[in-house]
């Protein structure tokens, strides 16, 4: 069955639904949904909702614990043996966006000479590659989102139900006040726990590493955008935001098939196709 859906991150008028938009040129319809969180809940409660639709997410692909060389496609996102959707291989938009060869299509003839601007990338890369091991280390051990426990006791029965024993006031506030401990505990980050983490993924993200040898796809793009930002008014862009918007203009207006500019384009592109042949 053809693609009827595709939820994202973003806005309506973000990159996001923008570039998806162009990638897949009226294959489903594009629709963002602010951040990633709860993205899996709602791709789930629109198939419920729409049984004869076709919904998947795209998400971004973040900063993820084990890195993997880049093989230019879409990785699959998976949730109890059931396709959701993908994840983008690369860390987030802006890292397509800054792509040399997407700026010098998009911009065409205004776009900065390609010398120079592969510079820029560099430095900016260089500028800021410690601190994608910081990112990377807060990542790893950021708490995932544990909703506080509204019961308390022991588990009753083969549906294992919890109720305590005791149901007094004191007993009450006995097992309001473990629950709120227990909720705590499991939100708490040791400071020297991510330290060391830092400490230890600095190599991966130094020169040599493999992170930092694959920037472009590993490193926030971003953080690239807004460590270029004197480079790119020295190239004749008020911003970084005059910059991607530029970009994205011209992306919009080629009249090129904007999927074939990038390979994972191409292979968002006939994953989508796929999804019509089953």
């Amino acid at each position: 069955m053809p693609l009827s859906v595709l939820l994202c991150e973003g806005n309506m008028g973000g990159p996001d639904a923008r570039v998806l938009n162009r990638i897949l040129a009226g294959r489903g319809e594009i629709k963002p949904l602010g951040g990633k969180y709860g993205m899996r809940e709602r791709v789930k409660a629109r198939r419920e909702a729409m049984p004869q639709s076709t919904v998947y997410g795209l998400l971004d692909g973040d900063f993820p614990r084990v890195w993997a060389p880049p093989v230019g496609r879409p990785k699959p996102w998976d949730a109890d043996g059931t396709q959701l959707g993908w994840r983008w291989e690369r860390k987030e938009i802006e890292n397509y966006l800054l792509d040399p060869q997407v700026v010098r299509r998009a911009l065409g003839a205004v776009a900065p000479d390609g010398g120079r601007y592969q510079a820029a990338l560099e430095r900016a890369r260089d500028q800021i590659c410690t601190y994608q091991a910081a990112r990377l280390a807060l990542t790893i051990h950021r708490p995932r989102f544990q909703p506080l426990a509204n019961e308390f006791g022991r588990e009753r029965g083969r549906l294992r139900h919890i109720m305590p024993d005791d149901f007094s006031v004191a007993a009450c506030e006995a097992g309001i006040q473990q629950a709120v401990s227990d909720h705590n505990a499991g939100q708490t980050v040791a400071l020297q726990t991510v330290a060391t983490e830092f400490r230890s993924r600095c190599p991966e993200c130094a020169v040599g590493g493999q992170r930092f040898s694959t920037y472009l796809v590993a490193f926030a793009g971003k953080d690239l955008l807004h460590a270029m930002s004197e480079d790119l008014r020295a190239m004749g862009f008020a911003s970084p935001a005059v910059f991607i918007e530029k970009v994205l203009q011209g992306l919009e207006n080629t009249p090129d098939d904007v999927a074939s500019w990038l390979a994972e384009w191409t292979a968002l592109r006939q994953a989508v196709e796929t999804l019509a042949l089953r």
